[in-house]
């Protein structure tokens, strides 16, 4: 009997270290890195998480003519682990007008570079100049 405590002992042991490295593992798999000049954090990950299905959306409310439909997105606004929808936050669709005439809306999307996969959120962008 005095061998099996100590085998089901480190077998017991081996399972809670197995179990925090895989949370630490999940929860590392998206991180808040920094903030950008919009006060926005900008969060990195290894591999880029998947969002939920899309919800219906509706162009409803007053708008003025310039406005432009932005549709409705996920926007990853934090910790995987602990947070609802693992993270993912809804955004409704609704009429903004751009912050200059000509710019576009770049939805929100995973971006890659330096090795990472950086979360970018949906943002005007300027218009391009012609050359």
């Amino acid at each position: 009997m005095s061998s099996i405590s100590p085998r089901i002992m480190s077998l017991v042991a081996a399972g809670l270290l197995c179990a925090g490295a895989s949370r630490a593992a999940t929860a590392q798999a998206a991180t808040p890195v920094s903030t950008d000049s919009t006060n926005t954090v900008i969060y990195r990950a290894s591999t880029p998480l998947a969002a939920p299905a899309l919800k219906p959306d509706l162009k409803a409310g007053a708008h003025s003519p310039n406005a432009v439909w932005v549709p409705g997105f996920w926007n990853f606004e934090g910790d995987a682990m602990t947070a609802p929808d693992a993270g993912w936050v809804w955004v409704p669709g609704q009429w903004e007008e751009p912050p200059v005439h000509g710019a576009e809306w770049d939805a929100a999307h995973w971006g890659f570079a330096g090795e990472w996969w950086s979360w970018i959120p949906g943002h005007w962008d300027e218009p391009r100049r012609a050359r």
